[in-house]
């Protein structure tokens, strides 16, 4: 007996056999890329002896029994390759006054997943198709469309294609907020360090040796741009230049100014401790006291409907007795 499609069954078919073409496609495609790529003489050897134990003329060792196994999960080694070729091939079409703001930005947020300016961009242009393809399924499957079903699937490629953006502005938010937590207690500990006879550097190494945070990092850059032959005042700017947090701007004024009139850095620091602490504490009640303010619209919506019902709930069947 035959197996009748109606339509919406019509629609998931095709496209799970549009994106599984694609998918095909990809794999074959990375696999010419990668023939291609391992024909010279020595990379041909080399594979020849992982893959099949083939010992040279000279070679007197122990012949391999057991075959070598493949490292790595499978996405590791096709899916992650894959995604990153197609991300790259999109991002080649990045406009090129929009690449040093989007870079900065990505440095801001930490550099995730390593991305630069053109795999980023790359990434909304395949989050954008994706909305694309999901809002032409969604007006397929609706037929006839009206304009309520066109207006979503706009919104639909709107948020597809916004979507990274708004992940990476939350990144930022969240990597400076960070920040700012960890710099009194990096004050703190480079003032202790530095009133037990420390220099600026070492205590800035000892900082990055016993304190794995993302403020160690950034510290970390400072140190080795200071080895490459930067001035410390020129690796402490570039520093404040990357990460854009006010508190980070003056206290790097300050210590630069310290080390131009010869100022102690033990007290230096010890005093910007005690104001970034004092500063931390003025921004944490900042914080609690606009809680309440963004409790009224889930207290509206979730809570009082719930009061409402269970007050009124018990009169409604009474009035309306009243009133028959």
């Amino acid at each position: 007996m035959p197996i009748l499609l109606n339509n919406s069954n019509l629609v998931w078919f095709v496209a799970l056999a549009v994106i599984a073409i694609f998918i095909g496609i990809g794999v074959l495609l990375l696999g010419l890329f990668r023939i291609n790529k391992s024909r010279d003489v020595v990379s041909h050897r080399l594979q020849n002896f992982v893959e099949t134990g083939e010992k040279s003329a000279t070679d007197n060792s122990i012949p391999r029994i057991l075959p070598r196994e493949l490292s790595g999960s499978l996405y590791s080694r096709i899916l992650k390759p894959l995604f990153q070729n197609i991300i790259n091939y999109f991002g080649r079409f990045t406009p090129a006054g929009s690449i040093a703001k989007t870079d900065h930005t990505l440095t801001e947020a930490g550099n995730p997943y390593g991305m630069r300016a053109q795999q980023f961009y790359g990434l909304r242009v395949l989050f954008l198709l994706v909305g694309i393809f999901l809002a032409f399924l969604y007006n397929y499957y609706r037929r006839p469309a009206d304009i309520w079903s066109i207006l979503l699937g706009l919104l639909l490629i709107l948020l597809t294609l916004l979507l990274p953006r708004i992940w990476l502005d939350s990144l930022v938010r969240s990597r400076k907020d960070e920040l700012r937590r960890n710099l009194p207690d990096a004050l703190d500990m480079l003032s202790v360090c530095a009133t037990a006879g420390l220099g600026f550097d070492q205590s800035l190494r000892k900082i990055c040796e016993y304190w794995p945070t993302t403020l160690s990092s950034e510290f970390k850059h400072v140190l080795q741009e200071m080895d490459m032959g930067v001035s410390r005042a020129e690796a402490l700017r570039n520093m404040s230049g990357k990460i854009e947090v006010e508190e980070f701007s003056s206290f790097i004024a300050i210590i630069i100014q310290a080390e131009t009139i010869g100022m102690s850095f033990s007290e230096v620091l010890h005093s910007q401790a005690v104001q970034m602490r004092l500063l931390r504490q003025f921004r944490a009640k900042e914080i609690a006291n606009s809680l309440p303010a963004k409790m009224i619209i889930p207290v509206a919506i979730f809570i009082f409907p719930a009061l409402i019902a269970v007050i009124l709930g018990p009169v409604v069947p009474v009035l309306l007795n009243m009133l028959s």
